[in-house]
This record gives C-alpha cells, structure tokens and sequence, in this order.
C-alpha cells in the first residue's frame, strides 16, 4: 500500500496517479472490513504487480511483463470478487451467475483499457500500446478471468456457495 501511494504520488499522468489511489483506497478498505485469505492475496498481487509496472518501469523494462499483469491480475480478481459476492446471489443455474462474473470482469476490462487510451489521448502517454495491445489485454483478460472462475469453483467456494447451489439444484 505505502508503495501505491509512493507511485501514485511520483506519476506524471493522471491514469497512473487515479489506479494508485484506488489501490490504496481498496487496500484501506478491504483489509479494515475483510479476512478472506483469498480476497486479500488478489488485492496484493494486484496492488504489487501495479507498483512494479509503474513505479519499477517493469511495463517498459520487461516484454512480457503486461501480458503477465493482464492474465494475473484477472485471474485473481475474478477469483476475490466471486469469494466476495456469489454467495449473495441465486440464480436457476450456477452456470449462470458464472457467466454473469466472467462478461463483468470483461466490461471491467474494457474500461481500463477506455482509461489507457483516453490517458494515451489526453496526456501524450503510451499505456495503450496500439490495436494488437488492446486485443491481446482483452484476450489475456478473458482467459485469465475465465481461468479464475474454475480455480474458484473447483477449489476456493465457500460452504455456503456450495450448500446454495445443492438447494437450487434440489429445488429444480
């Protein structure tokens, strides 16, 4: 967190500085609030891997560095935001509310990738790195959220996602 803000506050652009104070704003208020392992390991990667690219220059110094942070970084959210809310939502078929997580984490996506462009437009950066960047982020968003989905259903529901879904089932 105290590197977040350290980059935030050191960043020529204005993207930069508005996802390093989310970061340190979602890491004030998740880690106050939760205790979930899961949730709170997604938030330090997440937060980790932004420092480096930002504050290191890991974006620039390492090739693969964004494709990495792109699948990584969806792959644990997906998987914190279904520990997070799930639970709470019922629906006629699991695969649904699956669903429903993986195509928000691609609108999630799409609008970071809006702010890279827009921060590319406005302030002369370079976040977007042309159309192939854009779709390969997109695709790496996919597969990583997807991926996140199964690990969390196959290993990390809690019982009561899956009591939620036996009574459904058992309602059909």
């Amino acid at each position: 967190m105290i590197g977040a803000a350290v980059v935030g506050l050191t960043a020529s652009d204005h993207f930069t500085r508005l996802t390093m104070a989310a970061s340190v704003i979602a890491c004030i208020a998740l880690w106050q609030t939760l205790r979930d392992p899961v949730v709170l390991t997604g938030l330090t990667i997440v937060v980790l891997g932004a420092v480096l690219g930002w504050g290191l220059n890991f974006y620039d110094r390492i090739w693969w560095y964004d494709d990495f942070a792109h699948f990584t970084f969806s792959l644990v959210s997906t998987t914190g935001i279904a520990r997070l809310v799930l639970h709470r939502y019922r629906a006629d078929t699991a695969a649904l509310l699956l669903v429903a997580l993986w195509l928000s984490w691609l609108g999630i996506g799409s609008l970071w990738e809006i702010g890279e462009w827009a921060s590319d437009q406005l302030q002369s950066t370079h976040h977007s790195r042309g159309y192939a960047d854009t779709m390969t982020d997109m695709i790496l968003n996919s597969t990583g959220s997807a991926l996140g989905i199964w690990i969390y259903w196959r290993w990390l529901r809690t019982p009561v996602d899956a009591a939620s879904v036996l009574a459904a089932d058992a309602r059909r």
